[in-house]
């Protein structure tokens, strides 16, 4: 799932939860849960415009990351501020199984190696069968538009 989507599941987190570790945590899960649900960006392994997969990585987390800034800066004026801080741990708790996973890419690091497998099972825990990636980009633009509404 693209980070914006994930993002945009922490955002409507934090309008709910006070605590701000919690709010973190519950981010965090939740990422895990939606990676469960095929997505549709599985098919950017096969972007012929890039040559090289750490490439078009690269692009496609750029082009997210506007997405998420964007995102969040609507989702910030639209909230209620008491709500600001747990909402952005929230996000943050979100966003960082992807960062965990995206710095075992860059690093290889054995450290994070049982995460990488952990989060790449994830994916594939409940459903096998993959979406085409023009279906995957609806149900995720859809799924950032019903968030917004209950955000605001």
């Amino acid at each position: 799932m693209y980070i914006t989507a994930h993002a945009a599941a922490g955002a409507v987190l934090g309008q709910y939860i006070s605590s701000v570790p919690l709010a973190f945590l519950a981010g965090f899960v939740m990422h895990l849960i939606l990676d469960m649900i095929p997505h549709g960006d599985e098919w950017i392994k096969d972007w012929k415009w890039f040559k090289n997969r750490m490439t078009r990585i690269a692009v496609a987390s750029f082009i997210d990351l506007i997405g998420v800034i964007t995102m969040s800066i609507y989702w910030i004026n639209h909230s209620d501020p008491k709500n600001l801080a747990p909402m952005l741990a929230a996000i943050a708790g979100s966003v960082a199984p992807d960062a965990l996973w995206g710095l075992y890419e860059l690093t290889k690091s054995p450290i994070l190696k049982w995460y990488r497998t952990l989060h790449t099972e994830i994916h594939e825990l409940i459903f096998k069968k993959e979406i085409s990636m023009k279906q995957g980009f609806l149900l995720q633009i859809i799924f950032v538009i019903i968030a917004t509404w209950i955000i605001g």
